[in-house]
């Protein structure tokens, strides 16, 4: 007598399957990873037309942040766009100032403290951040010009572009501060 194996020729197919999807799924956050900084995505192109508007926010009083473990919106930042029905426009922006952050071990080690910054997208309720996506450190002085760049295509609809920013506290032994001063946050539109 001859085993049935008709029924059971899903079932190599089936578990190949399970493991592999197991295998290439999203990878867990590891052991000091930060949720708030998305995953690395390697090279990638932005490409635009000709430029329909270019719109600047600039502020010359200094702001200044205290330590709050989570991203918070620099004041007054904003740049409300909108991209017109049937559109899908390229957004090329760029965000500099002055910062500075107090309270530093003096001399300032490796890894040192920073402050982290990132260029966001808000539309519809939901707040993006631009590329690039996970290496928002900002500054690590006692006060220098820093500057940072994203470039995203967006689809119809209203949108504020605008920066958040944070202090890493890396050796949690010390009271630190950031400020911002002299910023500008200049959003360049194209076809």
């Amino acid at each position: 007598m001859r085993p049935q194996t008709r029924r059971t020729r899903w079932l190599a197919p089936a578990v190949a399957a399970a493991l592999l999807g197991a295998a290439f799924s999203a990878p867990a956050l590891a052991a000091g990873e930060d949720d708030q900084i998305p995953a690395e995505v390697g090279p990638s192109a932005c490409l635009g037309g000709p430029q329909q508007l270019s719109l600047a926010r600039m502020n010359d009083t200094p702001t200044t942040i205290g330590e709050t473990g989570t991203f918070v919106p620099l004041a007054n930042s904003g740049v409300p766009v909108t991209v017109p029905p049937a559109a899908n426009d390229q957004f090329v922006v760029r965000f500099s100032a002055e910062a500075v952050l107090a309270g530093q071990p003096v001399p300032v080690t490796v890894p040192a403290d920073n402050i982290q910054l990132q260029i966001i997208i808000t539309g519809g309720g939901v707040t993006q951040v631009m590329a690039p996506l996970n290496d928002p450190t900002f500054t690590t002085g006692v006060g220098e010009s820093n500057a940072l760049q994203a470039c995203r295509r967006l689809g119809p609809g209203n949108y504020t572009i605008g920066a958040r920013w944070r202090i890493v506290d890396l050796g949690a032994n010390n009271q630190l501060t950031a400020t911002l001063d002299d910023w500008m946050l200049s959003v360049e539109q194209n076809d």
